[in-house]
């Protein structure tokens, strides 16, 4: 029995392993940064009903959904997505398919709250022993959304989901995993590439727009190489000023079942998948996209002949080395004009862009088996050496 009066933020623990690594303390790895962890469980029913009586007949249930959502600042720790898709390698298997498959192990500690750090409350020399463990297997990546921000931190927000979870309590009780970093000491990763320092936790200054490619349609951009969104090769003046990008994709799963097994054997992806991104900018001039009854005329010698609207790049790079490249296919598909009203506040613009079955998201943290950037080429400035490929 639990002696906890409460759970609060100081006395869980989350661990992320690759499918069927029970115990493998060298393959389980605690999420830092984390903000909130939810858990969510649908016992799905059908009911049958026959002539003769109102009482229902039976009450079938199916195979249980478990949703975990789990959100994270940037802080140069392992992202949440690689941590459940470790185990892709090559340059070609770093996107959305490859990651579509993999599966993994997540177990939420929850630790005694008569400490101030789980070490602390942990037994056995720093391993994982509990109060209680919530153990959910098998869990295939469902959605996947980042927030740069210009108030306040960047951030992840992952959501996983499976069909088998477990409460544990007693000796058995291990989030099989080590504690030690959180001794009331932890603090982001400083790994110091691809520049030194990293930023701590990602704040609006450590996106750094002269290493990231910028939709040519955003009112002030020039070209459509990297940094066309500042002035010549100075980081410092920017010829837009962004206040928010978001970036998002579902995966929507689909169950394949067969006869003579009750769980699905297999929980694809459903491709095509759409990719979101969502630009804000603060405008000094209007969102200048022109929306012509018989498309753009500037576009009529190109493959856009009679569109409005043409193929863009999208690379947003952070000084952690974190780095989100939605291809070279994003297409506009709104764009918006709004605020600067007579109760005060600035006009901003807003740019969706969609793309579909692109999207890298990329990092020089090599622990959790990602494998580098796509992008081979020296960045425009601030690097310490051209990215490649760590880990795998």
């Amino acid at each position: 029995m639990s002696t906890n009066e409460r759970i609060f933020y100081a006395c869980q623990a989350v661990a992320i392993a690759n499918e069927g690594r029970v115990g493998d303390l060298a393959n389980t790895n605690l999420v830092h940064g984390v903000q909130s962890v939810g858990i969510t469980t649908n016992f799905n029913l059908e009911q049958a009903f026959e002539l003769g009586q109102i009482e229902i007949y039976e009450n079938i249930e199916g195979t249980p959904d478990v949703e975990v959502t789990l959100e994270k600042v940037l802080d140069g720790y392992p992202l949440i997505y690689h941590m459940a898709s470790t185990g892709i390698a090559g340059l070609g298997a770093t996107g959305l398919v490859a990651r579509s498959k993999a599966r993994s192990d997540v177990r939420l500690g929850i630790f005694s709250d008569a400490y101030n750090n789980v070490k602390l409350a942990a037994a056995g020399g720093g391993f994982g022993s509990a109060e209680a463990q919530v153990y959910c297997s098998g869990m295939y990546l469902s959605s996947i959304s980042y927030t740069l921000p210009v108030d306040g931190s960047a951030t992840e927000s992952v959501t996983l989901v499976g069909n088998n979870k477990s409460w544990i309590k007693g000796s058995n009780n291990m989030i099989t995993a080590s504690v030690t970093d959180f001794d009331g000491s932890d603090e982001p990763s400083a790994h110091g590439v691809p520049l030194s320092p990293s930023g701590g936790v990602q704040q609006r200054e450590d996106v750094l727009i002269g290493s990231s490619i910028l939709p040519a349609a955003i009112q002030g951009v020039v070209g459509s190489g990297y940094g066309n969104g500042i002035v010549g090769t100075n980081p410092t003046t920017n010829r837009v000023h962004l206040q928010n990008v978001s970036i998002s994709t579902d995966f929507s799963r689909e169950d394949i079942l067969e006869l003579g097994r009750k769980t699905p054997y297999a929980r694809p992806a459903t491709f095509p998948i759409e990719v979101s991104c969502e630009i804000e900018a603060i405008t000094t001039s209007g969102d200048f996209v022109n929306a012509y009854e018989f498309g753009n005329p500037a576009l009529f010698t190109s493959i856009a002949s009679g569109n409005n609207t043409q193929e863009e790049d999208i690379f947003i790079f952070t000084r952690a080395g974190f780095s989100f490249d939605c291809g070279d296919k994003n297409r506009l598909a709104s764009v918006s004009y709004g605020g600067g009203d007579a109760t005060g506040g600035n006009a901003t613009c807003t740019y969706s862009y969609t793309n579909f079955n692109d999207l890298d998201v990329q990092s020089e943290v090599g622990t959790a088996g990602y494998a580098g950037f796509k992008y081979l080429g020296n960045l425009p400035y601030g690097t310490v050496r051209a990215p490649k490929i760590i880990g795998g």
